[in-house]
């Protein structure tokens, strides 16, 4: 309530009074946390996300003027453009692009784009949560509904194409080569539930969490990291080089496609030491999603556990994207009472990660881990309880409220 308030009068304040019958629209698009299943996306591989109560409100109302003008409460400035015209990216890691690159998206399928005033405001916590991704798909929604464009009568399919679109629009216009995860679970979310997600086409198994007395907790190293300056781009580069000596001896299409069984095999192709880790890691992950459904879904939350840590392990020593922050953070979290497993999140470097944690244990962990760590970092970690949610939709407006 209190974000889609602060929204309003920012819109208010840079374009006027909200008139309802100009067509003013509000939406909600999530943050997404994946409980496992790092950096595999975009290997073609199986994650398991789920969309939480943070996240984007977006404010969006008729202009006449053919233009797209957008405000946010999180940064200053306004961005302004004509959707029809050559859009370029501003500087590097500039909030608007991220916006700019989905209407270039719509533009390109010849959707009639009309001129919008926006205004949009974020609650996501760190790094780790998608936020950007929060932004692509909340405006691929809010096009959507503003021309009436679907790409079919099916509503899942319809997201699942939204979601393909956002993505081009992360990797084309900003210049950002993430995996599709990130966008279709923000847009194929459900409340409650988490998703078993085959990136390669966006097929999902819907599970539902129930963790009895134990909860999810996003903690935040407060690191702050720039995803198109960080070696995420090196490891997209890492996997597709391995991928390139397997394919014609294994005959698979990606690296995911590798039976575990046979990843030992495949290190005996490999020469590079670097990329024999890579390979393992991406191997041994996806492998543990497969074994995080079935065991959450059997009610095993200790062995759901288990492999939190073990897949920390993993991203710590054979995807090397973990840094002493997130590693203090982390391992301060496996050691505390009620705590069944921990591990980072997202693209690394900095940023959150994911503590599985007796309810009853959670403000004694934040008082000891958060001490612990302002010890040996120097500047204090952030502690967030999770609520799953549904995905990215309209919302009524908080006098509607």
């Amino acid at each position: 309530m209190k974000l889609i308030k602060q929204v309003q009068e920012l819109f208010e304040n840079s374009y006027g009074t909200l008139n309802h019958l100009a067509g003013v629209r509000h939406f909600f698009s999530p943050a997404r946390i994946n409980l496992i299943g790092e950096h595999i996306d975009y290997c073609g591989g199986l994650v398991f996300p789920t969309t939480v109560q943070f996240g984007t409100i977006i404010i969006a109302q008729p202009n006449g003027l053919g233009t797209i003008r957008v405000v946010s409460i999180n940064e200053p400035g306004k961005v302004e453009f004509d959707p029809a015209g050559a859009l370029q990216r501003s500087t590097p890691g500039h909030w608007g692009d991220y916006v700019k690159g989905v209407f270039v998206e719509y533009g390109k399928i010849n959707v009639d784009l009309p001129g919008l005033d926006v205004a949009v405001g974020g609650d996501i916590p760190g790094g780790g949560l998608s936020s950007s991704a929060s932004l692509e798909v909340g405006i691929a929604v809010l096009i959507e509904t503003f021309t009436g464009y679907s790409s079919s009568d099916d509503s899942f399919a319809n997201r699942q194409a939204l979601s393909w679109l956002a993505q081009r629009a992360e990797n084309e216009f900003v210049g950002v080569n993430c995996g599709i995860m990130d966008q279709g679970a923000i847009a194929l979310g459900k409340e409650n539930h988490a998703m078993l997600m085959d990136c390669s086409d966006l097929s999902i198994n819907y599970c539902a969490v129930e963790l009895g007395d134990y909860s999810l907790l996003i903690v935040n190293s407060c690191k702050q990291r720039r995803l198109d300056e960080s070696a995420y781009n090196e490891r997209c580069e890492e996997v597709a080089l391995a991928l390139s000596i397997l394919q014609p001896v294994f005959g698979i299409g990606t690296l995911c496609e590798l039976p575990i069984d046979l990843v030992n095999d495949a290190l005996d192709c490999i020469d590079d030491p670097i990329l024999c880790k890579r390979v393992r890691h991406v191997v041994s992950e996806h492998d543990r999603v497969s074994q995080a459904a079935s065991r959450l879904s059997n009610g095993d939350v200790e062995g759901f556990g288990k492999l939190l840590n073990e897949s920390h392990r993993s991203l710590q020593h054979d995807y090397e994207v973990t840094g002493h922050e997130l590693d203090t953070l982390i391992g301060l979290s496996q050691r505390q009472p009620g705590v069944l497993g921990a591990r980072m999140m997202g693209a690394g470097f900095g940023g959150c990660g994911l503590v599985l944690i007796k309810s009853s244990n959670i403000e004694q962990f934040a008082t000891v881990v958060g001490a612990a760590y302002r010890a040996e970092i120097g500047y204090d970690a952030e502690f967030y309880p999770v609520e799953i949610g549904p995905g990215a939709q309209e919302i009524m407006s908080a006098n509607d409220e």
